[in-house]
């Protein structure tokens, strides 16, 4: 699905309700097999909608399925519109449903049932209502011009949607605020901040085969609760000590658990210095010498790379307990430099990107260096689409991870890799 943003170009709203108008006559005759969703965002109460709010009406509808043929366009006044098969009409109404349980807590939401009957939300059959739905995105465009003098006029104003060009700049991660979220980090409760998402084995069109799930702190949401104008990542060695700070606080909540509560094959992000450190040890101390071996320790290249001889050591090390490694961050421009058996590593993660194909057509060697990272030990990671799958089986490789085999996986039963402890 593409997402289309209403810019703001020197304080002008550029016309970007002539892109979705260009979109609707490139339908031409099929125009009848469409509808579109228009949702009022911008009736929502910004100051109480988080960005991770956001966020989720975001993904709601990129994780469509390929059938609904959704296009998602966002205006300068934050209203959302998607156009859809309406073939999937059902999809669509059961979005609904998903946003009016996220925004439940919104005033304009809080006691509805209906989203089109409190002017949220309208669902348009663009066979028989194309000039109404013309008409509410030009009404929006002219409103859209008001709200971006309001927001010009009033300068206190911070833009709760961080969309395209009006993106508000967010602080620089200083010592002191690391210092203040270490802190916090030491007595909150981690355990709300870690996300799963699963590895998966495919061939073909058969049904995903959970291998593993990868464990890991969700940065956006951590950003939000607790500095929520400032990027994290804007420093790179403030931020590398934060994730050190992050990857003992993750050892320290999976060795809380009971060793029952935790099923094995799942995987850490952490860095090499925290393998060397006494938080690993403990960890290590606490986890059942048969649990090791389904336990992956991923690390990044860039780290990797920063100090070669402390890799090597808390990579012999690990190997050494029964852990297994994974090289993460490897971009495909970057795998012809890459020699797997002598880093000697399990796993190697390879970020898809639509230019896997431009590699694989103009790099005649591009299979050589396939064979010699070893297909069987490679994965591709950060997928969105099922043309990612198709590549990697036409090369060899089996193993997946990201948004669109999480949709393949919707309905199966999901294993819990953490309990609370009573």
């Amino acid at each position: 699905m593409g997402i289309l943003f209403a810019q703001k170009t020197e304080g002008k709203i550029v016309r970007r309700d002539a892109i979705i108008f260009d979109y609707l006559r490139k339908l031409d005759v099929s125009i009848g097999n469409y509808g579109a969703l228009y949702l009022c965002v911008h009736k929502l109460q910004g100051q109480n909608l988080r960005s991770a709010d956001r966020q989720a009406l975001n993904d709601t509808f990129t994780n469509l399925s390929e059938a609904a043929r959704a296009e998602l366009f966002v205006l300068p006044n934050e209203d959302m519109i998607v156009i859809f098969n309406k073939a999937c009409r059902d999809e669509i109404l059961a979005c609904l449903v998903k946003i009016r349980f996220l925004l439940h807590d919104d005033p304009l939401i809080k006691n509805a049932e209906d989203l089109e009957a409190i002017g949220f939300a309208r669902v348009y059959d663009l066979g028989s209502e194309s000039p109404a739905f013309h008409d509410a995105v030009k009404t929006a465009m002219k409103s859209s011009v008001t709200f971006s003098r309001e927001k010009a006029e009033d300068k206190s104003h911070v833009l709760p949607l961080n969309y395209g060009n009006g993106r508000k700049a967010k602080k620089e991660l200083t010592t002191d605020m690391l210092a203040k979220v270490q802190k916090i980090l030491s007595v909150a409760d981690f355990s709300s901040f870690i996300r799963r998402q699963s590895v998966c084995a495919i061939i073909g069109k058969a049904a995903p085969q959970r291998v593993f799930e990868e464990v890991y702190v969700a940065i956006p949401d951590l950003r939000d609760m607790l500095l929520p104008d400032v990027d994290l990542t804007a420093n790179p060695w403030l931020f590398l000590s934060l994730s050190e700070t992050l990857d003992k606080r993750v050892l320290e909540t999976i060795s809380r658990h009971d060793d029952g509560s935790l099923l094995g094959n799942f995987s850490i992000n952490i860095n090499v210095s925290t393998i060397l450190s006494d938080e690993f040890l403990a960890f290590d101390d606490n986890i059942n010498v048969s649990m090791r071996s389904s336990i992956i320790l991923e690390l990044q290249l860039v780290d990797i790379f920063s100090d070669i001889k402390s890799f090597i050591l808390a990579k012999t090390f690990a190997q050494a307990r029964g852990y297994k490694v994974c090289i993460d961050g490897i971009t495909v421009d970057k795998l012809k430099y890459l020699n797997r058996a002598n880093l000697d590593c399990d796993l190697i993660k390879i970020i898809w990107h639509p230019s896997f194909l431009d590699v694989i057509h103009e790099d005649k060697h591009f299979m050589d260096y396939v064979n010699k990272a070893e297909r069987a030990k490679m994965i591709i990671c950060r997928i969105d689409d099922p043309q990612a799958v198709e590549v990697g089986n036409s090369l060899g490789i089996n193993l997946y991870q990201g948004r669109y085999v999480q949709r393949l996986l919707n309905g199966q039963p999901r294993k819990t890799v953490f309990a609370a402890r009573r």
